[in-house]
């Protein structure tokens, strides 16, 4: 009994040693195949919708009938924003990031929406700026940041807008 007794725990010995050297359950490298992939969202998919509204009207800041010229702020509106997310934005801004063909301080934005709630829309306007006097063409890159409840920024640029800002018409 003595003799089966020690080769028993000779054995449980092995085992110990054998078990405690082997990895059991565990791994610790492992290689697979995988694809991987991403894509913009569709406009009809955005959380935000950024539609080019500008439709060719030139922005100015004076009339003129006949040889009369007189001061007549003449802002258009150069995007639509819509909110298709199942929250409210709390906060949105428009501002002009680059003018390219003019000066940057050339336009301005002179409406947007502080906010858009769940389903609505707001039209964004450029106007001429108070600080430059020049008329001519150019691409107009506009950012548009939306807050709360998560940040989305988006830069879009309008092309060929037509300016006339003059400052004494």
């Amino acid at each position: 009994m003595n003799r089966s007794l020690k080769a028993f725990g000779v054995l449980l010995i092995v085992l110990g040693a054998v078990l405690g050297v082997a990895q059991l359950g565990s791994v610790e490298q492992l290689v697979a195949q995988r694809d991987a992939s991403t894509s913009v969202a569709a406009e009809t998919d955005a959380y935000l919708s950024i539609q080019d509204e500008y439709g060719s009207r030139e922005i100015s800041n004076y009339d003129c009938f006949w040889f009369y010229c007189y001061t007549d702020e003449q802002p258009r509106t150069v995007a639509a924003l819509e909110n298709r997310y199942v929250a409210d934005y709390a906060t949105v801004s428009a501002d002009v990031t680059a003018i390219a063909g003019a000066s940057d301080d050339t336009l301005e934005v002179s409406k947007s929406p502080a906010s858009l709630t769940e389903g609505e829309s707001g039209e964004v306007v450029l106007s001429c700026s108070d600080t430059v006097t020049d008329d001519g063409t150019a691409d107009v890159t506009l950012r548009f940041a939306v807050s709360d409840p998560f940040y989305i920024y988006e830069d879009t640029t309008i092309r060929d807008v037509s300016y006339d800002c003059d400052s004494n018409p």
